[in-house]
């Protein structure tokens, strides 16, 4: 293993300093785990200058975010650390209870991967927003209420007044992402802590956060320790990637150079995983054009009724408009677009979980446009049709071990098997999705999130559906493990003939997977057809917005909302100026 190559600290993007605004020093992360002290991060040493980005990358579990979060005082009981954590030259480990309480308050800005986790849904933006400048900087409320809209406004978000009233609720992820930065730098922190802001989000929303990023750490010189699993997003953002492997930075590299700089095999690999486009083949088409199809879906529509902006009635959102194509057995349908362009709503509406108000769904020559009548027919769609969700955690029972999960889903559709037939069923099923039988005993907090997502696999398949349906199925995992997911649907739907309909805001993901793809956006499908000719060759300008906003080599994220700021972000150069900003609060 090379020892890591941090450099100089001049290597900020502005130019030469002197000393980093967060340094780590050899820092450890211990844990008793099962009555067993561990230690989960070993020797980490990173430094962060100025106005300069750090990509912390590696697979889940490598302790990317437990180094942030010990950075942050976010650690769960129980955890201890050594080592040393500098926020400018000031060791956290030296402070007092109080002031360490002021400087991380005041100095670091964390943003986390699901904003909505972190957010109240029965409290407003704006007193959400407001909560730190009243109690910490001692604003008082009109004062913190201003402060607010200018940073939403900061952000790039518009009618920030009306936002400040909205709730959680009523915000796209997009929009809730901003928001949560915008909270971050109400007390002008120095360093932002960003742990996989953009895992969720489709790459359109993922470059307008990254574009608002970009801007605050030219007009801010703010900091940023990045982690991410996204190797190309890392080396586009950051001027440098560290590379974490088993707890330990095993090197860092020049983001610019990394591809041809890296040294570690396992680097090579995690990049392997993340080849750009032009670097693989196109997924194969293996449909047969004469069957017929075990789906079709004709001019959809479903509308729902939403709040009014208006803060009272109710307005008509019409999700999916028109909505039509078919999937044949053996086959692999991507639907990609934005959040909000009614991928999901499609892919529920095929599983009975909504109704449409318009078109037809027929599947293996069945009507299903109308709702199930009764159990029976309910259980009977269940056998043809599956879906996987994007967080198999929240969608396993927990209490449950692998074993019984499994052999439950086997009893609902194959009911009157014996004790051993269903244990051999199992193990089956275990084996279809490359698990190790003696994980049947385990429950879904003893593993990983790629095991995870192959447990909710397994039990979708315990149907032995015709139909595979993945919401948003690997958006969550890291490179090298979403590479192996999607390797095993291949060798699934190769071996079985089920039919996968993948909703993904990844066309990368799509790419490697499916054979024909549906591009939506606002609810109507703008252009579809064999991948390789609709992601090669788009007829659509909407299908090159999004292509356009995948990150690469020589990318640079852009703000191409129409509502985006087009007037000079407000310059924060100075600590005078920011003194006198946090001093206009209490007038």
């Amino acid at each position: 293993m090379t020892a890591p190559v941090h450099g100089p600290v001049t290597a900020s993007v502005h130019g030469p300093v002197t000393a980093p605004v967060l340094e780590l020093d050899r820092l450890s992360v211990r844990a008793a785990i099962d009555g067993e002290a561990r230690t989960l991060v070993h020797d980490c040493t990173i430094r962060v200058a100025p106005g300069e980005a750090v990509g912390l990358v590696g697979e889940s579990g490598s302790g990317k975010t437990l180094s942030a979060r010990a950075v942050a005082g976010l650690l769960p009981e129980g955890f201890s650390t050594g080592g040393a954590i500098r926020i400018e030259d000031e060791d956290l480990a030296a402070l007092p209870s109080s002031r360490l309480r002021d400087l991380r308050a005041r100095r670091i800005g964390m943003v986390f991967q699901s904003p909505r986790a972190h957010l109240n849904p029965l409290r407003t933006i704006g007193d959400f927003m407001t909560e730190a400048l009243v109690s910490v900087a001692g604003a008082k409320p009109d004062a913190a209420a201003a402060r607010a809209a200018d940073l939403l406004a900061e952000v790039g978000i518009p009618d920030p007044s009306r936002r400040l009233r909205q709730r959680p609720g009523e915000l796209s992820g997009g929009l809730l992402q901003r928001v949560m930065i915008a909270s971050t730098l109400a007390m002008d922190p120095r360093i932002l802590l960003a742990d996989e802001i953009t895992t969720a989000l489709d790459v359109t929303t993922q470059e307008e956060v990254m574009a608002v990023i970009a801007d605050l750490r030219r007009n801010r010189d703010l900091a940023m320790l990045f982690i991410t699993h996204d190797l190309a997003l890392a080396g586009a953002v950051c001027d440098r990637v560290a590379v974490m492997q088993h707890g330990r930075v095993i090197e860092t590299l020049r983001a610019s150079t990394m591809r041809a700089d890296a040294s570690e095999p396992y680097t090579k690999r995690l990049m392997a995983a993340a080849l750009p486009e032009e670097e693989r083949g196109a997924g194969a088409d293996s449909t047969t054009g004469a069957a017929a199809p075990v789906l079709a879906v004709k001019d959809l529509r479903k509308v729902f009724s939403v709040r009014s902006e208006r803060g009272f009635g109710t307005d008509r959102f019409t999700a999916v408009d028109g909505v039509g194509f078919e999937l044949r057995a053996g086959s692999a349908l991507g639907i990609v677009g934005e959040s909000g362009s009614g991928k999901s709503t499609t892919a529920r509406i095929v599983c009975g979980l909504e109704t449409a108000d318009a078109g037809t769904v027929t599947v293996m020559g069945d009507d299903w446009s109308r709702p199930a009548r009764g159990a029976a027919e309910r259980r009977r769609r269940a056998r043809v049709a599956q879906m996987v969700f994007q967080d198999p955690y929240q969608s396993l029972d927990r209490r449950r071990t692998v074993g019984q999960t499994l052999a439950e889903a086997i009893g609902v559709h194959r009911p009157g098997l014996r004790r051993a037939e269903l244990r051999e069923r199992v193990d089956a099923l275990l084996g279809t999705a490359r698990l190790d039988v003696a994980l049947a005993e385990r429950r879904p907090r003893a593993l990983s999130g790629g095991q995870l997502q192959r447990v909710a696999i397994a039990r979708a398949l315990a149907a032995e559906p015709e139909i595979l349906v993945l919401d948003e199925a690997v958006s969550a995992l890291d490179v090298t493990t979403q590479v192996e997911i999607l390797t095993l649907l291949d060798g699934i739907r190769r071996e079985t003939g089920v039919a996968l309909l993948m909703i993904s805001h990844d066309l990368e993901t799509v790419r490697r997977l499916c054979d024909h793809v549906v591009v939506m956006r606002a609810g109507a499908v703008v252009e579809q057809g064999v991948i390789a000719e609709v992601l090669d060759r788009p007829q659509a300008e909407y299908t090159r917005t999004l292509l356009d906003s995948i990150p690469r080599e020589g990318w640079v994220p852009r703000r191409r909302l129409a509502a985006a700021r087009t007037t000079p972000l407000p310059t924060v150069a100075t600590a005078a100026t920011r003194t006198i900003r946090r001093g206009d609060l209490h007038e």
